[in-house]
């Protein structure tokens, strides 16, 4: 039940973002993210555009197919670690908006909103998401042991 909540609220979650990609880029764009690196030369900041609309454009299908990976059991561990990937980089992008004082950042977690992001309730129902993926995580641990040992394996 749990693997088919967090793969439908990914799905979900992914889906929203699909619906308006310009509104997501804009709050891809938002967090203000710096990481300087050289072009041929030249110093640019990595996130400007245009790869903030490249990650805007891409990141709803990695949650959609992640998600789809929970629900059809295909790929479900592949699933699973590219989830809690993108929840700790969720995660790490809204502490350093929160950290340099950015207060009225729509993250878009969900799509399109006009409410500004609750950093704390935010980072924490991260948190939860990435608890309950680890709990998906023991539990298939907990089934392959069982299944192995059951049929002669040796738990391995």
């Amino acid at each position: 039940m749990l693997r088919g909540a967090l793969g439908g609220f990914f799905i979900w979650s992914g889906g929203m973002k699909l619906l308006d990609l310009t509104a997501f880029t804009e709050a891809v764009g938002n967090f203000k993210l710096e990481w300087v690196v050289t072009f041929g030369g030249e110093q640019r900041n990595f996130f400007a555009a245009p790869m903030d609309a490249m990650i805007a454009y891409s990141l709803p299908w990695f949650e959609i197919f992640a998600g789809a990976a929970l629900l059809t059991r295909l790929g479900k561990v592949a699933g699973l670690l590219i989830l809690v990937g993108m929840l700790v980089s969720f995660n790490l992008a809204l502490g350093d908006a929160w950290q340099r004082g950015i207060v009225d950042l729509n993250c878009g977690c969900h799509g399109a909103s006009e409410s500004p992001t609750n950093f704390p309730f935010k980072i924490a129902s991260n948190f939860g998401l990435m608890a309950v993926a680890g709990l998906i995580g023991f539990w298939r641990l907990l089934e392959r042991r069982f299944f192995a040992a059951k049929a002669g394996y040796g738990g391995s």
